[in-house]
């Protein structure tokens, strides 16, 4: 009986399809979007249309370039924040073709407190950090921390030491912040793992699968297997904020899906 309740429960999730594009958030509600834009290499204007579709409060990017010669030299948070008419913040994890590569923040908010925080390094060629700040929202101030953990090399699960002394890092750079936190990013782990534990600590993941369904991000195709996708993209809250909803985005300018949480201060 046991196995029959966990295989209905397993094809329920499994075959609730969320809205790719959710209704705009309400009254109270912060809508937080984590995209990985892989160097804007699919068009910026592309990258701003999907966005522009999700009505964002707050942007969480990853894989964001400036001054490269590849992605001809441009500010890409400097870029996105003005086409969208918001506040941008740029983090350089390193340097690549006398240009930077990194993770940024896009805000409808006022942005203080800009904090790099450099990452344990992994197994690999890409340093990794954490790009904190100060967000004066309406219903007041909260952290948002936007971040991209050491990636898989071979296979889903491997680095997972790594990631895991990354989100330790994390976790410490937050002690004592009295603020509302926000966690948001490519964690290139998923949600059941030991990243996602270890983030449990003291964060909450927005994504409630009963509720939301598996909203993968990641399609396997693009790390060379036949098909299938993974979900590796999340924006974890502390107990301050509640979570009316998690969506994946339809595909759009990236080989990620963009992931939109709608956030409420808990009174």
């Amino acid at each position: 009986m046991l196995g029959f309740t966990a295989l209905a429960g397993f094809l329920l999730i499994l075959f609730r399809v969320p809205q790719a594009v959710p209704p705009g958030p309400g009254p109270g509600e912060i809508r937080v979007v984590t995209y990985n834009i892989r160097a804007g290499l699919g068009g910026l204007d592309a990258v701003v249309a999907d966005l522009e579709r999700l009505s964002p409060d707050i942007v969480a990017l990853q894989e964001v370039e400036r001054g490269v010669r590849r992605t001809r030299q441009i500010d890409q948070a400097k870029s996105l924040g003005e086409a969208l008419g918001m506040e941008f913040a740029f983090g350089g994890s390193f340097t690549v073709e006398q240009g930077e590569h990194g993770i940024a923040l896009l805000s409808r908010f006022p942005m203080s407190e800009v904090e790099k925080v450099r990452l344990p390094q992994a197994t690999g060629r890409w340093p990794r950090i954490a790009l904190k700040a100060r967000v004066e929202a309406p219903g007041g101030a909260f952290r948002m921390v936007c971040v991209h953990l050491a990636r898989p090399w071979g296979w889903p699960l491997s680095n997972t030491g790594a990631r895991l002394a990354q989100i330790k890092a994390i976790h410490e750079s937050l002690d004592g912040d009295e603020l509302p936190i926000v966690v948001a990013g490519d964690f290139n782990s998923f949600p059941i793992s030991p990243e996602g534990f270890a983030m449990s600590r003291r964060l909450r993941n927005a994504w409630n699968p009963w509720r939301d369904g598996w909203a993968t991000t990641f399609p396997l195709r693009a790390l060379g297997w036949p098909g299938g996708s993974i979900k590796i993209d999340h924006v974890f809250h502390d107990t301050r904020w509640k979570s009316r909803g998690n969506w994946s985005a339809r595909p759009g300018a990236s080989d990620h899906r963009a992931v939109a949480a709608d956030l409420v201060p808990r009174p």
